[in-house]
């Protein structure tokens, strides 16, 4: 998943839910106001997908209660979706709907999402657009560090040889040139792509002996973007006080 739990409250749900957005390329701001015919209502998350035309309208309730959402503040969300004629409404509970929410919304276009399944529904993209071009450009010297031509990282690791943590990351960022991250690439050769998020842990897990321990253990990917990410500045850091 891209991160682990919702949030401690419903401000702190809003706030990662409009990232997440952000993140996969949309425009998203939290508390936007709209004036419907039926009168002004609060949007806890209003974004828009400017790489669609015409930008679709996603409108998202963030529900951090204790207990599940009732049917009836669905049925009032899903008025609010269709009054503002909105393309998606995505209603993100942290722990669930009761059972006679989800028939309120069959064959709408309002989604019931717990926070696990609002991050599978982004993780491609996510992964995509965020995820891999960050650690491109931010890892870009740590994959200088084991350029081809001037180190034997991949040739030792190749043979199973042992790896200096910054050689693992190095080699980490290398990889996210290769496929299934060149997307461009795959569709000029007609081939359908392997799951981006699916390919990056398995990168993970094939330096995972040499990365260093933040990376090694993560169990989100933000976790280990951040982990990579913190490892790269140290790094840089450290080689630059050297005069390297």
């Amino acid at each position: 998943m891209i991160e682990k739990g919702p949030g401690a409250d419903w401000r702190d749900l809003q706030e990662r839910v409009a990232a997440i957005l952000v993140e996969c390329g949309l425009a998203a701001e939290v508390g936007r106001s709209l004036r419907l015919a039926r009168g002004t209502v609060e949007i806890d998350v209003y974004a828009t997908d400017p790489t669609t035309t015409p930008p679709a309208m996603y409108l998202c309730e963030c529900k951090r209660w204790r207990t599940r959402v009732p049917q009836a503040a669905v049925q009032a969300f899903r008025t609010v979706v269709s009054d503002a004629g909105a393309h998606f409404g995505l209603f993100i509970s942290a722990v669930g709907f009761q059972t006679g929410a989800f028939g309120v919304v069959s064959h709408t276009n309002v989604h019931l999402l717990g926070w696990q399944e609002f991050q599978n529904l982004f993780l491609e993209r996510w992964c995509s657009v965020y995820w891999v071009p960050t650690l491109r450009t931010r890892g870009d010297r740590m994959a200088g560090y084991v350029d081809l031509v001037s180190s034997d990282a991949a040739i030792r690791e190749a043979h199973g040889e042992p790896l200096e943590p910054a050689e693992a990351v190095g080699l980490f960022v290398h990889d996210m040139w290769g496929d299934p991250f060149n997307n461009i690439a795959a569709a000029m050769l007609g081939r359908p792509n392997e799951l981006v998020a699916e390919a990056i842990w398995s990168h993970r897990d094939k330096y995972r002996a040499y990365l260093p321990r933040p990376a090694a253990e993560a169990t989100t990917l933000r976790d280990l973007l951040d982990a990579l990410l913190g490892f790269a500045e140290c790094w840089q850091g450290a080689r630059k006080g050297r005069g390297a």
